[in-house]
């Protein structure tokens, strides 16, 4: 035990004989703390846990959201509403034949208008030729055929082809 306590005494003079001077020392803050042991936890360990140096940002920990994409800035492209332009442009003020937001208008459709069934809703390829109602399949077309006229009056003149069945 004795040998090996004298090793560690050498080896702790001989560290504090060596000049550091050409190594670059950090800053240590020291602070008074009477701590038996230190950081080392062995006879020769002079720095204590308030010794330890640490970086004030460490680059591998992610940053906070908030910091990357503070409130009120957008990530990305911001896109106007209409009412934002209408608002923001004084459309008001321009010529009536003046193309502008306002007063676009698309043109007629290319593709036929789709029809649906008038009993059930769905798309509806078929048309019952005595009563002019829709139907989508045969069970529907069944319905449609033991109907009194006037529920086939009703559902034609919802979709406004009020027609009179002689």
């Amino acid at each position: 035990m004795k040998r090996k306590s004298a090793q560690l005494d050498s080896i702790s003079n001989s560290a504090s004989a060596t000049p550091l001077s050409d190594f670059p020392q950090p800053s240590v803050a020291k602070t008074n703390s009477s701590s038996s042991g230190g950081v080392g936890g062995g006879p020769g360990s002079e720095l204590s846990d308030s010794d330890v140096i640490l970086p004030s940002v460490l680059h591998f920990k992610r940053s906070q959201l908030s910091d990357r994409y503070p409130k009120g800035h957008s990530r990305g492209r911001h896109w106007k509403h209409l009412k934002q332009i209408i608002q923001a442009e004084n459309f008001h003020l321009y010529p009536p034949d003046e193309p502008n937001y306002i007063s676009i208008e698309a043109p007629p459709s290319m593709y036929p208008a789709k029809k649906y069934c008038d009993i059930t809703g769905f798309e509806a390829p078929y048309t019952d030729p005595r009563t002019k109602l829709r139907y989508a399949n045969a069970e529907v077309f069944k319905r449609v055929r033991s109907m009194p006229d006037e529920f086939i009056q009703g559902y034609l003149a919802l979709r406004n082809a009020a027609v009179i069945i002689k």
